[in-house]
């Protein structure tokens, strides 16, 4: 028999066992019956929270994300720029982007998730283009336009991301090297700048944070 839980702790739990069953399997692959098989209770219970696959998948997401934009914000708002942008580019930990990675291609059959993901995509710009506009405040940089540079870089990374994480077409120093060498050529930085500041693996967010 499944501990009965208050009802904020329960939603917690499924949430928490739908990211296990993502990270594993992927978002096209979890059902409600998987989840509730995780956590150990009847199917109904799960729609009790959830009424349908579509919106659990996408509050997961939505759930596993909220951490880790606290973090950014932190690097965004916190850092020295020139530190904030290099470790914003370097290499994310495999796990955490492949959920990414199958959250875009579930997105467009999902619009649940589609709405959270794009939420998300579109604060991260903002954050991004923070650390641009102070590196220009303090001399650093030059950008006529930090809202589209944000998006462009972005778009690059993540495309490395893809190669690297996914198909391991490029190993991890190439991909930040070939991150951080846009930034400087699109932001007309010194070549070098952000290399010389790149943080370990141990001195990265995603080790003090995790």
């Amino acid at each position: 028999m499944a501990t009965r839980l208050d009802p904020a702790e329960r939603r917690e739990q499924i949430i928490a066992a739908t990211m296990r069953l993502v990270a594993r399997d992927g978002f096209a692959r979890v059902t409600l019956r998987d989840v509730a098989a995780e956590v150990g209770v009847v199917h109904g219970l799960i729609r009790h929270y959830f009424s349908t696959r579509e919106q659990l998948v996408a509050e997961a997401f939505e759930a596993a994300v909220i951490a880790e934009e606290e973090e950014d914000e932190e690097l965004a708002t916190s850092l020295d720029p020139i530190p904030a942008l290099a470790d914003w580019l370097t290499t994310t930990p495999r796990d955490h982007y492949l959920v990414w990675v199958d959250a875009w291609s579930e997105a467009p059959r999902n619009p649940d998730l589609h709405a959270a993901l794009a939420r998300h995509q579109r604060e991260s710009y903002g954050r991004l283009a923070g650390i641009i506009r102070r590196l220009v405040a303090a001399g650093h940089a030059t950008s006529a336009d930090p809202d589209a540079d944000a998006r462009e870089l972005t778009a690059v990374i993540d495309g490395i991301a893809v190669q690297h994480h996914a198909l391991g077409l490029i190993d991890e120093a190439e991909a930040d090297r070939m991150a951080l060498g846009v930034a400087e050529a699109r932001l007309r930085l010194a070549p070098g700048t952000l290399a010389r500041v790149r943080p370990t693996p141990e001195q990265s967010r995603w080790a003090i944070a995790h």
